[in-house]
């Protein structure tokens, strides 16, 4: 998600950037829809990776950007840079851009098919006509459960303005938490990242000062204040997800299940948690140890194989899990 949207971004830059006589930063902040530090971060990024940027003074007054003559090509579609791409490089990026990822179910969809379609077209140059349609067969897009996120885009630029700019914001949230009611809140967005088919922020609520997770379709609304963001949190979001089970990051719990011989190659196949340990039996079934957070989620997980899976640690969870069965039992018995 994070990739598509400053791919855009940077191509969208390339092209006013490339326009006779440059661009000024205030206009840049216009045309793509970002902070005045986040221009300038952009600067940072294209020098780094050798796009020669030369600024010159319009009509002795406004400073303009520009990438340099020389670099510059003409295309019939407009000046843009020269940008070499190999064949692999183009089928990667189309891929990134054809995954229905959540910011494509929202107000970015045309954007991310316009950007498709411009890739279709380099390909097409290169490769000719005839290998175009098979560039684009190979490609398949599976649809998910995608959490509704139209109408969320100033929420979403705003988050990231005010994560950018290391400043506090104040939003109307919802909270299943707390009942669902719709509260006012004051938070630092620190960083973001996808799952289960939505977007979620880490923030730091200055309330209570913790760093607490927060759903994009959840949100209200949000704005962005004057009051900086100073404070250093102890955190560290990659450990924080590590650790969790399904965004559950405050219930530490240790387990041990047994899977069938039949679940047995599923769950061998793919890491479910950093540091689990796993036990194969003489019968073909194993057994899988792991550290984790959210006891209730750990449980709906087990129950999702049926009968293939056993929990047999700890005690507590497993009665929970025996009193469950008991009463989901006693509704299928009416």
């Amino acid at each position: 998600m994070a990739a598509a949207k400053n791919l855009i971004q940077f191509m969208k830059a390339f092209e006013l950037l490339s326009r006779p006589g440059g661009i000024s930063i205030g206009e840049l902040q216009k045309e793509l829809e970002i902070s005045r530090r986040s221009v300038y971060r952009l600067f940072e990024s294209m020098e780094e990776l050798g796009y020669p940027l030369v600024d010159t003074f319009r009509d002795g007054k406004t400073k303009n950007w520009g990438l340099m003559a020389e670099y510059v090509s003409a295309r019939p579609s407009g000046r843009v840079p020269r940008l070499s791409l190999n064949t692999a490089e183009i089928m990667i990026l189309y891929q990134i851009l054809s995954r229905q990822t959540p910011l494509y179910e929202s107000g970015m969809k045309q954007t991310i098919g316009a950007l498709r379609n411009r890739l279709e077209q380099f390909y097409l140059e290169n490769s000719g006509a005839d290998k175009l349609q098979r560039f684009k067969d190979i490609f398949i897009n599976i649809p998910g459960q995608y959490k509704h996120l139209e109408g969320k885009e100033s929420i979403y630029e705003n988050l990231l303005q005010g994560a950018l700019e290391k400043k506090y914001c104040r939003g109307s949230y919802r909270s299943f938490r707390e009942g669902g009611s719709l509260k006012e809140r004051e938070f630092a967005p620190l960083c973001f990242f996808e799952w289960n088919y939505g977007i979620y922020c880490f923030v730091y609520r200055r309330e209570d000062r913790t760093v607490r997770t927060m759903a994009l379709e959840r949100f209200e609304s949000v704005r962005v204040g004057d009051r900086p963001f100073r404070e250093k949190p102890d955190f560290d979001p990659e450990t924080m997800l590590r650790d969790a089970w399904a965004l559950t990051c405050d219930d530490p719990v240790r387990v041990k299940i047994r899977f069938t011989r039949g679940a047995a190659p599923y769950i061998r196949e793919r890491e479910w948690q950093s540091g689990q340990k796993i036990e194969l039996c003489e019968d073909g079934s194993l057994l899988l140890k792991m550290k984790t957070s959210g006891r209730r989620d750990v449980k709906s997980w087990v129950l999702s194989f049926g009968k293939d899976a056993e929990l047999l640690e700890p005690l507590s969870l497993r009665n929970e899990i025996e009193k469950e069965l008991q009463e989901l039992a006693a509704i299928y018995k009416k």
